[in-house]
């Protein structure tokens, strides 16, 4: 199959490389500007963490809309830095004169304390800030975000809003107004998530690019890899803008595949235009050795389409026969690494939460683009301008330049550093090997402390004005503030009062508000509020669960945030077995079809397990005490570790698979166990190095954005691929190999059979 793929690549590169373009364009013009249906951006959705079915679920539905807490037609817009007591008499004076700003086209109503009767009521008193230095003014929109109408008010309001600032600040210099609602916190995680992406790709791709060029030697051979990256990401960002039409699609899954994108597109990129530079050592122009070869001759059908190739036929020839070639090893090995990887994001599938589900099919998706762009894309380009990628470079007649070229270039023999350190792993195996998983397990240590968070608020831009309205919010309006655990009980207000004493006896409970549920007056929704730092945190919680254990008698409904997060980690920890049993019985299959052999997908399971709590135990470590300037924080996002294992477990397979790949090649020349992996080793070292090295960067570059999830993410992938790059795939991997000699290709007669029938083979 690979070798026909590589047959028709360097026939018609060109009309490859057109079609990849026009995919990009069409995917491009989808992603941007929608063909009118709206961009991407315009279609996306912020976090949805509800689990079906779940306690929290029912409260979200039957709260949404219901007229007493309707985030999405109602607006809070926070005035501050006043002083009430000083100069009440000139705020109210200003709140009534200009409260007329606020009543655009779309607006039901603008309520703030100087608009009620009795600015000394509760219900005014309600809307003044407990520091005594501000008001809120609560506005009802007509129709809700998202109808063409809800819309254009919300844009209305925004302007509005300005303009009340202006003629705020004209009286009282140095006050600010802020407007506070899901809409404008949606709308402002999306421009955050926006803003993080490319910055992420602005600091991470150069960085990447540089170090693919000392790799390479040559601009031309480290642009392909990066070439493949945006043609993938592309077409899959044209691809989620497809699936926005049949489903929600999260604000984060951009930036996921965006992540994985790249790393995936640069690891089979370098793979591949690796294998093509060690296929055409030796090929200068005008040499003929390789294309008088029986491959060759074969490929020599390439000539006349391959537009634009210098040099003569026989290097042309011999150029095309290196690419059919490279994709036949190569393509086969990213194949099999991509079709892993893909199979581990069917883990996420089997999820209940919608968001989890989501990111597993776009990861799933840019999986299979990264695929398909470095054994079709990639080998195209090749054909097209292998014949200058084999020339010397310009840059290694850079001073200085040139010798790190020559020191970490991709080109290598059988023997080098990697061979060597393969040599000292066979002389100590043992000590190796124990000193590795010593390691790894004293990094997964710090995962006894680990705390999963999912909280919404905690996706507001840190260190903005909405961040500073919203915490002004919670902290001095009590009535507007989210309440720290919320109820729906089935049964009306009147019939609540033991119901409600029974929460108010609850210990961390400071106070209880009841009120009807505006969809179905015979209902009444709880709101509780508990004293606690952490919206979510363990007091809350524990609140939260004393409440659902009450007996109301009737239908009783217990969310709210903590409740969210209870609900999502129960739920991740229920589908854990069903998730991580897929993604074994996919590593034990398809490995064992690559390889023949028994022992050696059971122990990269296990050891790629380890790596990964190792890995994920670090990231636990760095967060929890803020290490090398990341932001310190309670605890990682639950969704972000189901997608640190999927992911990690995935990538980390990707090493395995490109390290095992090469030295089956060798085992199967005939060669002995040691020698096998000492050359396998040699030949895909620098390879699993190079790559680790430049999605690192990718990875880093992605923590310069503000969105914690996103930092989260790209510092645990890093971690995860500095760890299996160095400490598992150099040193435990060849330790285990060496113990294990002839019995790491061992498989019972029945399975033999089954592998020479079923097995895939070069």
């Amino acid at each position: 199959m690979f070798d026909r793929i590589g047959r028709v690549v360097t026939r018609r590169p060109v009309l490859v490389v057109v079609t990849w373009v026009l995919l990009v364009a069409l995917a491009g013009t989808a992603a941007l500007w929608g063909f009118g249906q709206g961009g991407l951006f315009d279609r996306m959705k912020t976090s949805d963490f509800v689990v079906p079915g779940s306690q929290s679920e029912k409260v979200s539905e039957l709260t949404s809309g219901n007229g007493t807490d309707d985030a999405g037609t109602t607006s809070t817009v926070v005035v501050s830095g006043l002083d009430l007591t000083a100069e009440p008499t000139a705020v109210a004076d200003f709140a009534n004169g200009h409260r007329s700003l606020l009543e655009v086209q779309g607006v039901d109503s603008v309520v703030d304390p100087f608009a009620l009767p009795d600015p000394t009521s509760e219900e005014a008193r309600a809307l003044m800030s407990t520091s005594g230095d501000g008001y809120v003014a609560v506005v009802a929109l007509v129709d809700d975000a998202g109808t063409e109408e809800g819309d254009a008010a919300q844009v209305a309001l925004a302007g509005a809003v300005d303009s009340y600032r202006d003629a705020l600040r004209e009286d009282f210099p140095g006050a600010e107004v802020q407007q506070v609602s899901e809409h404008v916190i949606s709308e402002a995680i999306l421009d955050q998530v926006r803003h993080d992406l490319v910055a992420g790709e602005l600091v991470g791709l150069p960085v990447a690019a540089l170090i693919m060029v000392i790799v390479f030697g040559g601009l031309l051979a480290a642009g392909m890899p990066l070439v493949a990256a945006v043609c993938a990401i592309g077409v899959g960002t044209g691809a989620l803008w497809v699936a926005t039409f049949a489903t929600g699609i999260d604000s984060f899954i951009l930036n996921v595949v965006s992540i994985i994108g790249v790393a995936l597109s640069i690891d089979y990129g370098l793979l591949v235009v690796s294998r093509f530079r060690e296929e055409t050592k030796g090929l200068h122009p005008g040499a003929g050795g390789v294309g008088d070869s029986a491959t060759g001759g074969e490929a020599g059908g390439a000539e006349g389409s391959a537009v634009g190739l210098a040099g003569s036929a026989p290097e042309r020839a011999g150029i095309a026969a290196a690419v059919r070639r490279s994709v036949a090893t190569a393509g086969r090995t990213v194949t099999f690494s991509a079709v892993t990887i893909a199979f581990a994001m069917v883990g996420l599938l089997v999820m209940r939460t919608h968001v989890l589900r989501t990111i597993g099919l776009g990861g799933m998706l840019v999986t299979l683009l990264a695929l398909l762009a470095s054994v079709t894309l990639v080998p195209a380009l090749l054909t097209l301008l292998g014949g200058r990628i084999v020339r010397p470079s310009p840059v290694t007649r850079v001073p200085g330049l040139g010798r790190l070229v020559a020191a970490v270039g991709d080109s290598s023999g059988d023997d080098g550093f990697f061979s060597r350190l393969a040599r000292r792993v066979h002389a100590r195996p043992w000590w190796v090997m124990g000193a590795s998983a010593l390691v790894l397990v004293a990094m997964a240590l710090p995962l006894k402390g680990l705390e999963l968070r999912n909280n919404f608020t905690d996706y507001i831009p840190a260190g903005t004005q909405l961040r500073a309205a919203f915490d002004t919010v919670q902290a001095d309006y009590p009535a507007l503030a989210v309440p720290s655990v919320q109820a729906v009980a089935d049964m009306p207000v009147n019939g609540t009062q033991d119901l409600v004493e029974q929460v108010r006896d609850i210990p961390g409970v400071e106070d209880v508000r009841v009120a009807e549920l505006g969809s179905d007056p015979s209902m009444s929704v709880v709101d509780v509020r508990v004293d606690a730092s952490d919206p979510v945190g363990e007091e809350v919680t524990d609140v939260m669960l004393a409440m659902r254990d009450l007996d109301a008698g009737q239908g009783w409904w217990v969310g709210g945030g903590a409740a969210l997060q209870y609900d999502f980690t129960h739920a991740l920890v229920h589908d854990a077995p069903a998730a991580l049993a897929i993604v074994a019985a996919a590593v034990l299959v398809l490995l064992f079809l690559m390889t023949g052999s028994l022992l050696v997908p059971v122990k990269a399971l296990i050891i790629n397990s380890l790596s990964l709590l190792a890995s994920l135990g670090l990231t636990t470590l760095v967060f929890e005490h803020g290490l090398f300037g990341v932001p310190r924080t309670q605890g990682l996002e639950t969704f972000i570790v189901a997608c640190m294992v999927a992911f990690g477990f995935g990538l980390a397979m990707d090493y395995e698979v490109f390290l095992l790949a090469r030295i089956k090649e060798y085992w199967d020349q005939g060669l002995d166990n040691d020698t096998a992996v000492e050359r396998g080793l040699q030949r895909s070292g620098r390879i699993i190095t190079s790559a680790a090295a430049i999605i690192i960067a990718v990875f880093i570059g992605f923590t310069a954005g503000q969105m914690l999830a996103i930092k989260q993410i790209g510092v645990a992938l890093a971690i995860m691929v500095a760890t299996d790059a160095t400490l598992t795939r150099l040193l435990l991997v060849p330790a285990t190999m060496t113990l294990l000699g002839r019995w790491n290709w061992w498989a019972p007669a029945p399975l033999r059979r089954l592998h020479e029938r079923f097995g895939l083979h070069e």
